[in-house]
């Protein structure tokens, strides 16, 4: 697993683009906590990007004392543009999948399942939304061009490309796929960063995270965060064990 945690944190470094439009906004631009539009994804990136830039610049002036008031602030943007349920089913694969819900006999089983998605959707939107969070407060003077949307001859899906550049003037490619949902907005499905694909990785971890703990998939899904910050600080720890 390291070696995909190893991949994710690329992604975590690039990531704090996931909202930047073309032109600059500036973080006052929008008031925190507004309803995020999402009838067209361009408008929806581009607003998204407005309100966290703001969160973030204001989080500056008291995030060291209340680092959980800036986490619910970005989570409340990225809940209504990140499909985080449809996302949870695709990283759990085969323990999501519609074939095994339609094989099983009983309700309590039934229940069981939507249950088991469900939590680990809530653990999966925090880990996402801490990484992402703590990338934004880093990224002050970077720049970002949004480089076009395709819907193709699907209507109800899109992709965004991006590219970053980061203090260093290095680029990031940056492809976000989107959909409709039931309601008729668009929401996230997944973003891939320099060719990783954050969907593959995660699937790959919980796989690998369900073969370690002997197919234990209610301890996966009940234990994922401090798994998740288990491997990260193997990843970010040294030869004998200290944080580099």
């Amino acid at each position: 697993m390291k070696v995909v945690s190893a991949l994710a944190s690329v992604f975590f470094s690039a990531v704090v683009a996931l909202f930047m439009p073309a032109q600059s906004y500036s973080a006052t631009a929008d008031i925190p906590g507004r309803e995020i539009a999402r009838a067209d994804p361009e408008v929806m990136l581009n607003q998204a990007t407005s309100e966290l830039l703001a969160i973030s610049k204001a989080a500056r002036d008291y995030v060291s004392e209340d680092r959980e008031r800036y986490y619910v602030q970005v989570s409340a943007v990225l809940d209504q543009v990140m499909d985080i349920q449809y996302f949870a089913r695709g990283v759990m694969a085969t323990y999501a999948s519609a074939r095994v819900y339609k094989s099983l006999q009983t309700d309590a089983e039934r229940s069981a399942f939507r249950g088991r998605v469900a939590r680990f959707a809530v653990a999966l939107e925090r880990v996402w939304m801490v990484k992402y969070a703590d990338a934004l407060l880093k990224a002050d003077g970077e720049s970002f061009e949004l480089a076009r949307v395709d819907t193709g001859e699907d209507s109800d899906r899109a992709s965004v490309k991006q590219t970053i550049t980061d203090r260093n003037n290095q680029k990031y490619l940056v492809q976000y796929s989107l959909h409709k949902v039931k309601d008729g907005g668009w929401m996230i499905a997944n973003v891939i960063v320099e060719g990783v694909n954050l969907g593959e990785t995660y699937r790959s971890q919980f796989a690998e995270a369900v073969e370690k703990n002997g197919g234990d998939v209610d301890y996966v899904v009940d234990h994922w965060v401090e798994l998740m910050l288990h491997e990260q600080g193997e990843e970010t720890a040294g030869p004998d064990g200290v944080g580099q």
